[in-house]
């Protein structure tokens, strides 16, 4: 794996958009709004190529 390897990331590919997140493991994590709002702004990205303001 190397040094680094992020828990989350997210790229350009193949002409279209990917997230990963290796967070939310825990049912309980989805009620921190920190990370509602990781997940929302991941996947909003990878669905408009517009981050969150």
């Amino acid at each position: 794996m190397g040094k680094f390897h992020p828990i989350s990331w997210y790229q350009n590919y193949d002409g279209g958009r990917s997230f990963y997140t290796a967070l939310g493991h825990l049912p309980a994590t989805y009620s921190d709004p920190l990370f509602r709002h990781h997940l929302f702004g991941g996947i909003y990205w990878a669905a408009t190529g517009r981050g969150l303001e």
